[in-house]
């Protein structure tokens, strides 16, 4: 890792450490972060998920916000405006992104959604070859 993924990775942790469970989950009801889709289906184990997605926001409140990401990736956005909610993005990734709101005055958690990555292919199973039932 670079210095400034490190860096990256450390904004995020530092962000989310700073705001307690009890005020993320006061200000969970008065923002919503709506992501769409938010499930990416790949059809083998392990493939890269390419896709189009949009997050849309509400606020109790009109605030600049910040977009972070837990994939170094896609780095952090933050709108000019407060009337801007929506963002859209393509997304190659094979693992699960969560998207965090933060207000961009107090780097406060408003809210949160998750992508998730998943694949169709069909888990490889070795067929018995005798019958349960058989006595030999």
């Amino acid at each position: 890792m670079t210095l400034s993924q490190l860096s990256w990775l450390a904004l995020i942790g530092l962000s989310l450490s700073l705001v307690s469970p009890h005020l993320a989950q006061a200000n969970s009801r008065d923002a919503v972060l709506k992501l769409t889709p938010e499930i990416c289906i790949t059809s083998l184990d392990n493939q890269a998920c390419e896709i189009d997605i949009e997050l849309h926001w509400t606020l109790a409140k009109n605030e600049l916000v910040c977009i972070l990401s837990d994939n170094i990736a896609y780095p952090k956005w933050c709108s000019d405006s407060v009337l801007t909610n929506t963002l859209q993005m393509k997304i190659h990734t094979s693992t699960d992104i969560e998207f965090i709101m933060v207000s961009k005055d107090s780097n406060q958690t408003l809210a949160s959604a998750k992508l998730k990555i998943t694949s169709a292919a069909q888990p490889q199973v070795r067929r018995r070859y005798r019958n349960p039932w058989s006595l030999f």
